[in-house]
């Protein structure tokens, strides 16, 4: 489903848009959106490729434990990183060396740190101030310029709270922030606080065919090519008992996207494209849906419409191969 951001006092501007905004943000900066999950902006940042990481924040309770939490997850991802911190080569590096051209480096930091690391514990010093650590760690990952996301619940209060208090610590402390809410919130405290520039996220109206939910697993009454080719697999002898059209896949974190076509048994999915999935944003989503199948368990197998329109039984016969090699993969008969 198409989203789309609805500033004030502007139009509004899609997803993609969305995504780059997120991407500019520059350090210190909070920004709010409301009326979207993280999920939808997970897919945002992926559908413009972008070039920043970002961190989602723990749900931990307590301000304490969030931040605790987040030093940590901060501390894991620079361990990973070594040597490599601040994109270059720290293995041999003396702490005055490195802040002599990183000038936002504490060169006492870096040496208990960089110690830690090289034997394979994670780089926290307890000692240190929250706010020097997080300030270090942030700088140590590679790449730089961390974005820290985080969910807040809108109508519990108690539980906002906290995690509130530490997004706009690590604001305070320069990192880029972005906080999520799934619905607007009320204009109270402590969401008061964040609301004020804050973007709404709309669902623009969805075409009518991807709203017509057709008859379980029947071919789409729209769509003369899903019936050219349900019609010609169930006169096949080997292919008839297998595949079902217009199914859903539920995905683990990811919802239940509905397919053309699919032979649950052997998770295979085959989708039907006709010219509108060859330009963005619809070939990116596509590709990104057929990641997210993949890291399911299943296979997908893309046909265009041209194709079924030229050579049918082509079509067929790559959808036979791909059903006898995913039988010999998986020991089926």
């Amino acid at each position: 489903m198409e989203q789309l951001l609805q500033l004030k006092g502007s139009t509004a501007i899609d997803v993609e848009e969305l995504g780059h905004r997120i991407v500019r943000l520059p350090r210190g900066a909070l920004l709010t959106v409301t009326g979207i999950g993280i999920n939808e902006v997970r897919r945002a940042l992926t559908t413009i490729e972008a070039e920043r990481s970002a961190l989602v924040l723990p749900e931990a309770g307590s301000t304490d434990a969030i931040l605790n939490h987040l030093l940590d997850d901060l501390a894991d991802l620079a361990l990973a990183c070594w040597p490599r911190w601040y994109g270059v080569d720290c293995s041999t590096a003396d702490g005055s060396e490195i802040a002599a051209d990183h000038p936002r480096i504490a060169a006492a930091w870096f040496r208990a740190a960089s110690k830690r690391a090289a034997n394979g514990h994670r780089p926290r010093c307890r000692r240190t101030a929250r706010s020097i650590e997080f300030r270090q760690l942030m700088q140590a990952i590679d790449p730089p310029d961390l974005l820290l996301f985080a969910t807040i619940d809108p109508l519990d209060t108690a539980r906002a709270a906290p995690v509130i208090q530490v997004l706009e610590w690590c604001a305070s402390h320069t990192a880029s922030v972005v906080a999520i809410f799934p619905s607007r919130p009320l204009a109270v405290a402590p969401f008061d606080r964040l609301l004020y520039g804050a973007v709404d996220v709309v669902s623009a109206i969805e075409p009518l065919q991807s709203r017509f939910i057709a008859p379980s697993s029947r071919a789409h009454h729209a769509s003369v090519v899903e019936q050219r080719v349900e019609a010609a697999l169930l006169r096949d002898g080997e292919l008839a008992s297998l595949f079902l059209c217009n199914q859903t896949v539920a995905i683990d974190g990811y919802g239940s996207p509905r397919v053309d076509l699919l032979w649950r048994d052997g998770r295979v999915v085959v989708e039907l494209d006709g010219p509108e999935h060859q330009g963005d944003p619809n070939f990116a989503n596509d590709r990104h849906r057929d990641y997210e199948l993949l890291v399911a368990g299943y296979l997908v197998l893309r046909i265009t419409n041209q194709q079924v329109a030229t050579d049918l039984q082509a079509a067929i016969e790559k959808i036979r191969a791909v059903v006898r090699f995913r039988k010999t993969t998986l020991n089926l008969r």
